[in-house]
């Protein structure tokens, strides 16, 4: 079919008229839909706002936590305490007149700190009587229980898929005006629940769930369903709303009740009522975090509450939430206005909302209102294209977007109601733009991709094959048998202190340049570059035979150039009068199948590897930090370079993963392998590892200090047989009823 009707005449008077009709007509259509990623986009929005204008924080609202922070840690050990000590910190809160004290903390298992546990594991120490009077000795869990007991305290439980399918303990009723709300509410399949005898005590129960959609807590619901169960479960905040008031019900409004107007259709949850107080919801339950940031005072020290040096009616009918922002203890989220907030921060920020009623909101009109802008301004665009020049058809196009940007601005800080301010404006910019550049977009198109194609890649192998086959410039890859390195510089914070930006920066390209040039020169690819990390793979894009000895190779070179460094680098230290401080790298190495390709999205996207087994390799790079090694290596990549020297560490269990791995490190080449010290070294490690898996801890012990010699004579530098004696002493003084051999690793 001819096309010179479009092109040619009055056809392209039409083309633009045609082009910003049609893209319209597919943003009317999209917005529709509304796919995930525009409620995403929306979001991220919002969240804009929020840090432009957070809510603002009154110190009045009697919402408080105490917190189990780094002061408090130090004062009273880590966590967790013993159940004594938590008793006396809610008696504490309960003298200075808390109105309620929730934790946002599952006690799921009993204190193994309590004397009468003890008698378990202990036996007395083989004394009848000593084991008597340690079963009569004080339960820690029963004094914590008697705390509770005369206090207002809200118990924690947790949603977890690994959980019982018990449902936790309910102190309440539900009512309901209007559809039953179980419908709309999240279904969980599982529950991590308090002990019953410290619920049991409590005057609620709430969940520490935030249940965040992504890795940012916008929404948090009010409710839950358990799978199975017939009854709804609250959330921390509201059930310490509800303990607070002494209310015993809660009464939930849902599409169909009275006053609302829902046509016939079931759409969800309207508000939820507790006690005296409102709470507007979405359709799910849900409430909108109006979020203030971290503030300080809202935290009270665990420590300072122990110690009574917090002052007289700071907590005086205050509801308490007891939280941790210490880092070790990992319960941070990330909010709208901060990152890697305290969680029990975002329950707290909750219950000062619904004490203030103070929410954000997206009304139900939002979508329609935003549609029928959408295309009324549209449809003017399409019109005016034509008929106005490029100077006036841009201050009509500039004022409309300026409107469909400010506008959801004014909403929201006046009234709190949430409205899109991305897609509209962006939709109208784009119909102006295709309609006003439709001459120049072909010929543009061709220029941006030639301009970006070779952009994406950082391996001259790469960039060959490319040229070679341009059609791999897409989305998309292949699954194949790799060999994956990860590398990361020790101590590497106080390394770069001693530098100022730009001796930091020479010091890394004298580092990097080396490091790749090895890589590169052994047929590898490089990843790319993370700080003072470095990311390989061999087998990919181009085939390389025995790429796991390729890598092995490299991994002793590499340890052999920072060797040379490291004298050039003391050498110019010494001239310069300044303090050299010794450089070591981990490397990591793996093989196994991953996903290898073209990543990222259609604007952008890099030449990379996905995997379990490129996981894995990155683990074992932070491994050489607890092994006290330079290169391990997994069990795949051991196999396919017998010839090589290695030493089998451990059986290890690394983050992430459920199956044990056997790790070695990687020492020499195949000619070190065949020397008598080397040898010698395996059969002892070999002695060693048979009696520490088997359990005879004191055999394994003795047989360290034969080992340290063979590596010493081997010439084998490196800290794993002191490592392993400090596990092995701490094995003697406690050893696991279920020992297997296997090292379950705490830290990536």
């Amino acid at each position: 079919m001819r096309m010179s009707w479009f092109f040619g005449g009055a056809g392209v008077r039409r083309a633009p008229i045609i082009i910003a009709l049609l893209v319209l007509i597919n943003a009317l259509f999209l917005r529709t839909v509304d796919p995930i990623f525009f409620s995403r986009m929306r979001d991220f929005a919002f969240d804009s706002f929020q840090r432009m204008q957070p809510r603002e924080y009154s110190p009045d609202t009697p919402v408080r936590i105490v917190d189990i922070d780094e002061a408090a840690l130090a004062a009273h050990g880590q966590w967790p305490w013993p159940r004594n000590v938590i008793a006396q910190l809610v008696e504490k809160l309960t003298k200075n007149g808390a109105a309620v004290v929730a934790f946002d903390v599952v006690f799921a298992e009993s204190d193994r700190s309590s004397l009468s546990r003890m008698t378990t594991t202990l036996g007395g120490f083989g004394d009848a009587e000593a084991g008597r009077r340690l079963t009569a000795a004080q339960d820690n869990d029963a004094t914590f229980a008697a705390a509770i007991t005369r206090s207002r305290v809200v118990a924690g439980f947790g949603f977890d898929s690994k959980g019982s399918k018990d449902p936790p303990r309910r102190f309440f009723g539900v009512a309901f005006a209007g559809d039953n709300p179980s419908q709309f509410l999240p279904i969980q399949s599982g529950a991590v629940k308090s002990l019953p005898l410290l619920v049991a005590a409590a005057k609620g129960n709430g969940s520490v769930n935030t249940d965040h959609e992504s890795v940012v807590i916008r929404r948090v619901p009010t409710m839950f369903r358990l799978i199975g169960q017939d009854g709804l479960f609250p959330a921390l905040s509201i059930e310490a709303l509800r303990v607070a008031q002494g209310a015993s019900t809660y009464v939930i409004k849902s599409s169909g009740a009275s006053s609302e107007m829902s046509f016939g259709q079931k759409t969800g949850i309207v508000a939820l009522r507790i006690g005296d107080i409102q709470v507007p919801t979405d359709a799910q339950g849900r409430v909108a975090l109006f979020d203030t940031g971290h503030r300080e005072e809202r935290f009270i020290s665990a420590r300072s509450v122990l110690a009574d040096e917090v002052p007289a009616g700071e907590l005086d009918g205050r509801i308490v939430f007891i939280g941790t922002s210490a880092i070790g203890l990992k319960d941070l989220r990330n909010t709208p206005v901060q990152d890697a907030v305290p969680g029990v921060e975002v329950h707290a920020q909750l219950t000062e909302q619904m004490i203030e009623q103070k929410f954000l909101a997206r009304p139900d009109y939002a979508d329609g209102a935003e549609l029928l802008y959408l295309a009324a301004i549209g449809a003017l665009f399409v019109w005016l294209l034509p008929r106005l020049s490029a100077i006036r058809m841009a201050g009509v196009a500039a004022t409309f977007i300026a409107v469909g940007a400010l506008a959801p601005w004014f909403a929201y800080s006046h009234f709190q109601l949430l409205l899109d301010p991305v897609f509209p404006p962006v939709t109208l910019a784009a119909i102006y733009v295709s309609g006003s550049v439709l001459a120049f977009m072909g010929a543009e198109r061709d220029r941006r991709e030639i301009r970006g194609a070779f952009s994406h890649y950082l391996s001259p192998d790469v960039v060959e094959q490319l040229a070679r086959n341009p059609e791999l410039l897409q989305l998309g890859g292949e699954l194949r048998e790799i060999t994956v390195m990860f590398t990361d510089i020790r101590g590497f914070t106080t390394i770069s202190e001693q530098f100022d930006p730009p001796g930091l920066t020479r010091f890394m390209n004298r580092f990097l340049t080396p490091m790749t040039d090895l890589i590169l020169g052994d047929k590898g690819t490089i990843d790319k570059y993370m700080g003072d990390a470095i990311m390989a793979f061999w087998n990919a894009p181009l085939t390389v035979e025995d790429h796991a000895a390729c890598a092995g190779r490299t991994a002793l070179a590499m340890q052999a150039r920072l060797r040379v460094l490291n004298e050039e680098w003391k050498a110019e230290a010494e001239r310069e009068g300044r303090r050299h401080t010794h450089v070591a790298i981990g490397i990591g190495l793996n093989t196994g199948r991953a996903s290898v390709g073209n990543f990222g999205s259609e604007q952008r996207f890099t030449y990379s590897c996905l995997g379990d087994e490129v996981n894995l390799a990155s683990r074992l790079e932070g491994q050489c930090k607890t092994y006290s090694v330079d290169i391990i290596i997994g069990s795949n990549t051991a196999a396919q370079i017998g010839a090589f020297a290695m030493i089998e560490l451990d059986l290890i269990i690394v983050k992430g993963k459920t199956e044990p791995e056997c790790i070695h490190a990687l020492i020499g080449d195949a000619d070190f392998a065949k020397s008598p010290s080397y040898l010698t070294l395996v059969d002892r490690q070999a002695s060693f590892l048979a009696a520490y898996r088997s359990g005879a801890f004191a055999e394994a012990l003795e047989s360290i200090d034969a080992c340290q010699a063979a590596a010493e004579a081997a010439g084998w530098r490196q800290g794993y047989y002191a490592m392993m004696r400090e596990r092995i002493g701490a094995l003697i003084e406690n050893v696991p009823p279920d020992w297997t051999g296997v090292y379950v690793a705490r830290e990536k």
